[in-house]
């Protein structure tokens, strides 16, 4: 055995055999942390763009007046762009895979409020929908709007 590791003739086929092996895990190893990189990378890229698109609606209800909103009892804004339900528009009018949904809730309207005074204050909820890995995931904020008296 140690004659055939000690060799002096040069590279051996062991050596070669064992470069191989080693060459072959090593780029086994980088391939699945490329892919896994990759998929991450991928999943964080669409996360982000959901918190934007929710973001930006919130930011669109808060510049609203506050008659635009539904009266108690509604749960759907109609009429203020941005804040409309359906697939989000690009900045060419084409659809994303992002599915946008706004719910309004008054306050008196809310469990444990019955008692307050409605039309004074609003619950905005955007919530943006998207599919990754044909899995349903979403983002969801929410914000209070209030009248000014």
């Amino acid at each position: 055995m140690k004659k055939f590791f000690h060799n002096q003739k040069g590279i051996t086929t062991a050596d070669v055999i064992v470069a191989v092996i080693l060459i072959t895990i090593f780029v086994a190893i980088l391939t699945v942390i490329s892919g896994t990189l990759t998929k991450t990378n991928a999943e964080l890229e669409r996360q982000t763009d959901a918190l934007y698109y929710a973001i930006k609606a919130i930011e669109i209800a808060k510049g609203q007046d506050f008659s635009k909103f539904p009266k108690a009892g509604a749960t759907k804004i109609e009429g203020i762009k941005g804040l409309e339900n359906g697939y989000i528009l690009d900045g060419e009018g084409n659809a994303t895979p992002y599915y946008q949904n706004v719910k309004i809730k008054d306050f008196a309207e809310m469990d444990g409020n019955i008692d307050k005074k409605a039309e004074l204050i609003k619950k905005v909820t955007v919530v943006i929908s998207y599919k990754q890995e044909n899995k349903e995931k979403t983002v969801e904020l929410s914000t209070v709007v209030s009248r000014e008296e």
